[in-house]
């Protein structure tokens, strides 16, 4: 029973060999970001049809979720779509836990937030007004009562699980299987950052899809490259709101 307990709580010491018999490949990935924009513009027009009076140019934070879902469409939509009709296991995409994944995990996207940080000091003195929080910043200033609950629904518990299966559950290991498991977490990581459509944050997102997706692929699971991304996004989003 020791000797079980050793194995499963021992930390791997290389990054694991990617599987070449994966059901599924760079296609998917492509599928999943088309799908994505489709679901997103398809609910854009049905807004217009609503209530054409709705400024989608600067969104309420309720329309930013509504979007922010029907991209999920698409991410979360190409794994259900694998998991129902190819019966790919939740397991194969590296979706598991251990109680040993959530303090260092969340620690790791704390200290991955504050070397993001560090990166921009140069810009700081080049640039007066340059503000890397404003994206995060805007919807945090949106969020007042029961907001705020679905700005940590949204940010700091979907985006993570969502996030983490298809970018590093799925795209990860595809492009894995394409060309090799270095180059891989390097494309895969400007993937991640550039999906974003945030050009001053794009330093800061390619550094976490970095750390997310080595974390994945050492630990050849999920589970720590979750909590991460959630450290990650709740250190903004609770920084944010604490400055008021």
């Amino acid at each position: 029973m020791r000797e079980e307990e050793s194995a499963e709580n021992s930390i791997p010491s290389e990054i694991t060999e990617p599987n070449p018999q994966l059901p599924w490949g760079v296609r998917h990935v492509i599928y999943g970001w088309l799908l994505g924009q489709i679901a997103v513009i398809s609910v854009v027009i049905a807004i217009n049809a609503v209530d054409s009076g709705i400024d989608l140019d600067d969104p309420s934070l309720e329309i930013t979720a509504i979007l922010q879902a029907a991209l999920w469409v698409g991410t979360l939509g190409i794994p259900v779509w694998l998991y129902l009709m190819k019966s790919v296991s939740w397991k194969e995409f590296g979706w598991e836990f251990q109680k040993n994944d959530i303090v260092p995990g969340l620690l790791i996207g704390l200290g991955t937030q504050i070397a993001a940080g560090l990166l921009y000091l140069p810009l700081y003195v080049i640039f007066d007004d340059i503000d890397v929080s404003e994206p995060a910043r805007e919807l945090v200033d949106k969020a007042t009562g029961l907001g705020v609950f679905l700005l940590f629904l949204v940010v700091v518990v979907g985006a993570p699980v969502v996030e983490e299966i298809f970018y590093r559950g799925l795209t990860l290991k595809a492009f894995e299987k394409k060309m090799g498991g270095r180059l891989a977490l390097v494309v895969s990581s400007l993937l991640f950052a550039v999906a974003h459509l945030q050009l001053i944050q794009f330093p800061a997102l390619f550094l976490f899809g970095f750390v997310a997706a080595y974390l994945a692929r050492k630990y050849d699971r999920l589970g720590r490259a979750v909590w991460a991304h959630v450290g990650f996004n709740a250190t903004t989003v609770i920084a944010l709101l604490l400055q008021g």
